[in-house]
């Protein structure tokens, strides 16, 4: 069974939706090595993370307006706006 999920992994990432994620992985490692990746590393290891996870939860869920309060909180804070800053930097968007 673990060799079938193998070939399929590797017929995934032959096609094009596959190439186009490993791409984004090795961007990814790419901005999380970088200095601003290590300081936005940190700022999730503190409060920061824990306040995005929750948003991601709420939002998750049945919780729109939660999930906006939450973000709103956070981004109400020099370190939620040098956080999403961060997130921002990194990804691109």
């Amino acid at each position: 069974m673990p060799a079938d999920y193998e070939a399929l992994a590797r017929m995934f990432i032959n096609t094009p939706q596959g190439n186009k994620i490993i791409r984004s992985l090795d961007k990814f490692n790419t901005a999380i090595s970088s200095e601003n990746g290590r300081q936005l590393l940190v700022m999730l290891a503190g409060d920061g993370g824990d306040a995005v996870k929750a948003a991601a939860r709420a939002a998750a869920g049945v919780e729109k307006d939660r999930a906006r309060v939450l973000l709103s909180t956070l981004l109400s804070t020099k370190e939620g706006t040098a956080l999403a800053g961060k997130i921002i930097e990194l990804t691109g968007v």
